[in-house]
């Protein structure tokens, strides 16, 4: 692939990318809009939670997709399925079709997720590739901030429905990009039964029970919806675990084609290499979600101005992540990255135990700058990690799957248990009711709002010291992390990633698509 081609086919993965990135956050400020526009608060929390059940549930079947039907259908499939919900949601007329535009979105925006990741490493080499996913980095961590300031702008000065509806003129120039110059061979040697007779339905079953069961149950216990001791959430979250149980027993002893070929998990090095995945969107999602609130109850911010208080933090990531990819293309190592990343990490999390009611902006974004340094590091020198150590070249797809899912899976774990311990906190001061107003703490009488912003502060407090905890296991998990010298291109530069150059031996288990770069009419698109 040509580097002018190579650098169109990238821009329209960031255009897509960035767009399925911001609709997990852009209706975080709209939702009360929403709310009363349909008259309809009780289901509100849907609007949120339907898009990150089907987003999490569906992730792993991205990679067996992009691998039987090929990375362009899948990513092509994804961008309509996106567009679709998205469509849906602006033109709702209640809120039962919002909630199941969001659904559709979801399933959409998880492949494009997924796919952006697995089309970097298809058409770059592994050497160059920290250059590359600094990038989308960058364009993810931008989604995350602008997602709640955007909604908020459409909100107070058009509608709403512009949050949705802003997906379709911008995504379509991406997708366009796509069509046109991204050229791939489809898998050969797999008829579309064989495909179909390959899958693994029962792991596909019990993937997605458990995962729905497990976030219900998470989510309902952390919005207070019901008691953590009730019956419902006791059995959604032990139900959740046996079942993923059983998964993970078909994966190892039944499937002949397993959705999440344990292999992936067998050595010591890769464990330990996706162990701080999971910490890492545990504590950045945490944050992301945590620290508005904390503007908002401690220095009174609106949701606009708690947005832009995150922006140093985001932007010393970026650039981290940036300079780090750079440095791992150049050297072609990564896991003195990923220690220096997570000692940050550890650094500025234990800071954070010190922010109480009184805390400065200045104090709080100087430990945030600390925090960025950590993310940067580590979210995509990361995954560079696990292509690097991958047997199987095939497995590429796979294991970008797995990566995804269990990022996705620690921002889930991330909130839910951060909710659970500022509720927790509110409610033995007898100020639960404010565990869904946070904002409201601000505009509280002086006599009132003492009390209840110690106990809203005193819940957080807790949480840092879990994001320390963990951050403190991914450090020490950063050692066992194995390390192996990242192969450069060839001489044309037209090396691909390391799953893209060999065919599976079994038809089963399809070969992997390569890049064409044949010239073909546009008709053939």
């Amino acid at each position: 692939m040509s580097k002018s081609r190579q650098m169109v086919v990238f821009l329209g993965i960031l255009m897509v990318l960035f767009l399925a990135a911001l609709d997990q956050s852009i209706v975080t400020t709209a939702l009360p809009s929403i709310s009363k526009d349909f008259n309809n608060f009780s289901e509100i929390s849907w609007v949120g939670t339907g898009f990150l059940l089907t987003m999490t549930a569906i992730q792993p079947l991205y990679g067996i997709a992009a691998d039987l039907a090929g990375r362009k259908r899948t990513m092509m499939f994804a961008n309509e399925v996106f567009f679709v919900g998205s469509a849906l949601c602006g033109a709702a007329r209640s809120m039962n079709m919002l909630i199941i535009g969001r659904a559709v979105q979801g399933i959409g925006g998880s492949g494009i997720l997924t796919l952006s990741l697995i089309l970097v490493a298809d058409i770059v080499p592994l050497r160059n590739r920290g250059k590359y996913q600094s990038l989308t980095a960058f364009v993810y961590a931008l989604a995350s901030v602008f997602g709640p300031l955007l909604g908020g702008a459409f909100s107070d000065n058009v509608t709403w429905r512009w949050a949705f509806y802003i997906n379709l003129p911008v995504g379509a120039v991406g997708m366009v990009l796509l069509a046109v110059f991204l050229h791939m061979n489809r898998p050969k040697n797999l008829s579309l039964a064989a495909a179909m007779r390959s899958l693994d339905y029962a792991g596909i079953v019990l993937l997605i029970g458990a995962i729905i069961m497990i976030l219900l149950g998470l989510n309902w216990g952390a919005d207070a919806k019901y008691e953590w001791g009730s019956a419902v959430i006791l059995c959604l979250l032990i139900i959740g675990v046996l079942v993923m149980v059983a998964f993970l027993v078909n994966e190892w002893k039944v499937a002949v084609n397993p959705i999440i070929p344990l292999r992936l998990l067998g050595t010591l090095s890769l464990g330990m290499t996706y162990l701080p995945v999971f910490v890492d969107g545990f504590v950045s999602m945490g944050l992301l979600f945590f620290l508005p609130l904390y503007s908002q109850a401690v220095h009174g911010a609106s949701a606009i101005e708690s947005g832009v208080e995150l922006l140093p933090y985001v932007c010393m990531s970026s650039a981290v992540a940036i300079i780090v990819g750079q440095l791992t293309s150049r050297w072609g190592t990564y896991k003195e990255f990923i220690i220096f990343g997570w000692f940050a990490g550890v650094l500025s999390t234990g800071l954070m135990v010190l922010f109480d009611e009184n805390t400065g902006r200045g104090r709080m974004v100087g430990i945030l700058l600390v925090q960025g340094i950590s993310l940067g590091a580590v979210v995509n020198t990361q995954l560079l990690a696990v292509h690097a150590q991958l047997s199987n070249p095939a497995d590429m797809a796979l294991s970008t799957s797995l990566w995804t899912l269990l990022r996705t899976f620690g921002g889930v774990f991330g909130v839910a248990l951060g909710g659970t311990l500022v509720q927790s906190s509110l409610s033995n001061a007898n100020a639960s009711k404010y565990a869904q107003n946070i904002k409201g703490i601000a505009d509280l009488a002086p006599e009132l709002r003492a009390p209840v912003l110690k106990a809203f502060v005193e819940g957080l407090q807790k949480f840092f010291i879990l994001l320390t905890a963990l951050s403190g296991i991914a450090f020490l998990a950063s050692f066992f992390i194995k390390k192996v010298a990242m192969d450069g291109s060839d001489s044309d530069g037209d090396t691909v990633g390391q799953g893209d150059v060999q065919e599976l031996e079994d038809a089963a288990r399809h070969p992997v698509e390569k890049l064409d770069d044949s010239p073909r009419p546009l008709s053939t698109v």
